[in-house]
């Protein structure tokens, strides 16, 4: 078998495949085998007849589509390999030259993953991996949170709307154009409920209720900014008018003993420890992030390819399908959020698409990089991988890794794993002149 390859535009591999002659006349006889069985010829029982008074009757067409789509099963995957082209599309396939005792041509065409070759980037190692340390403020404010995240909120009667509040609001909202409160107002709540500071109303809302007394009425007037997700308020002067009818203040533990027993540790100083070490962990992480985004950043620069659309389409997808998880915990859906910013589902779709492109291309530069290193992903490694997983299904790690494999899955799970080694290489190694 020969093959010849040409790179199309759109990440499209051409691959043109050449079979000897033999092949074909073993493929016909197969074929002959398993397709004389399926018609009635005068004069023979049903799968008797001979192969010449088969084709008399029936005709040498049948069999030689039969063949070729047994050639073609036959030698697609070692063509694809042979061409060492990684489709990652649905094959579109192309018959140019099929007779029995001459060469089988087709063709195969197939969204696959561009050719990307590295030039050396040591260059861009040269710089080691900087962490900055723990700061006091940054332990005190992780410290902060957690005895905020164990405060009870306690009413509030004699003292004025603060940050940080918890308030509940009699609120009518009209446009600026519509004075006259006898119309309609474009919202109207009894009961509606915010944070003070959380930044979740309208921009200007929360503040200007900074200072307000319980059963106070007030006029608050704003601008909806341009980018608010319903076009129907965007750039709108409007006026509320709003009545405190709640206050809630957290009441927030100190930082002692009794804290740290709360969220179940043995002393403060232990509570410190943990924190210190998470933000330090949490510094790290986003130190190694920022270098290997910035490598990535001039490796892009330095190389330009096709993205296959295929692989474009399914980071939108787990895009998705990430935003309606976030969505499901928040209590929320994604038609709810859809309706919010009064846009469809396509145009989330394609709002969705710069991002899943810059994704499938860190990606593509990742398996570059992991080539341009020789770094591999065993099988042992895999199945190591696995344990948890297969543990917590209470099946053998073999079992989950033959499971998974049925599902081609695996190959998948390789990827994401090398993936992952290329961005820990670029996270912590440093090419100096002298490693040169």
């Amino acid at each position: 078998m020969d093959v010849a390859l040409e790179r199309l535009p759109n990440a499209v591999a051409k691959v043109s495949v050449t079979v000897d002659p033999a092949d074909v006349s073993q493929a016909m006889d197969r074929a002959f085998k398993a397709v004389v069985g399926r018609y009635n010829i005068p004069g023979f029982r049903r799968g008797k007849a001979p192969r010449k008074i088969f084709e008399r009757y029936v005709g040498r067409g049948v069999l030689l589509q039969e063949a070729a789509q047994l050639l073609v099963n036959r030698h697609f995957h070692e063509a694809l390999e042979k061409a060492q082209v990684e489709a990652v599309g649905e094959p579109r396939i192309n018959i140019v030259a099929l007779e029995e005792d001459k060469p089988f041509q087709f063709d195969i065409e197939v969204e696959a993953k561009p050719p990307i070759v590295l030039e050396p980037f040591d260059d861009l190692l040269a710089e080691p991996l900087v962490v900055p340390e723990a700061t006091e403020e940054d332990i005190q404010k992780e410290l902060q949170a957690l005895a905020k995240s164990q405060a009870q909120l306690v009413p509030v009667e004699d003292e004025p709307v603060a940050m940080g509040d918890h308030v509940v609001l009699k609120l009518k909202g009209y446009l600026a154009n519509n004075e006259d409160e006898a119309n309609e107002p474009f919202v109207e709540d009894d009961d509606y409920t915010l944070e003070v500071g959380s930044g979740l109303a309208v921009e200007g809302l929360e503040t200007q209720l900074i200072g307000l007394k319980l059963g106070e009425p007030a006029t608050i007037r704003l601008t909806y900014p341009e980018n608010h997700p319903d076009v129907a308020l965007k750039g709108q002067d409007v006026r509320f008018e709003v009545t405190v009818t709640d206050i809630k203040r957290p009441d927030v533990p100190p930082l002692d003993d009794d804290l740290a027993s709360t969220l179940g540790y043995g002393s403060l100083q232990e509570l410190r420890d943990v924190v210190a070490n998470r933000v330090q962990e949490r510094l790290t992480l986003q130190a190694r992030s920022d270098r290997v985004a910035k490598i990535l950043g001039k490796l892009k620069e330095r190389v330009s390819f096709d993205l296959p659309s295929v692989l474009v389409e399914r980071a939108i997808h787990n895009q998705m399908h990430e935003l309606d998880n976030m969505l499901r915990r928040m209590g929320a859906n994604l038609e709810e959020y859809l309706e919010s910013r009064q846009i469809s589902l396509e145009q989330l779709h394609e709002e969705m698409r710069p991002q899943a492109e810059e994704r499938v291309k860190e990606e593509l530069l990742l398996e570059a990089v992991a080539r341009s290193v020789n770094l591999t992903v065993t099988d042992d490694e895999i199945r190591e991988s696995l344990k948890p997983t297969a543990e917590a299904f209470r099946q053998s790690v073999d079992e989950w890794y033959e499971a998974l494999e049925r599902q081609g899955e695996i190959e998948i799970l390789r990827t994401g794993m090398l993936i992952s080694k290329a961005s820990d290489y670029l996270a912590t190694t440093v090419r100096t002149d002298d490693a040169r």
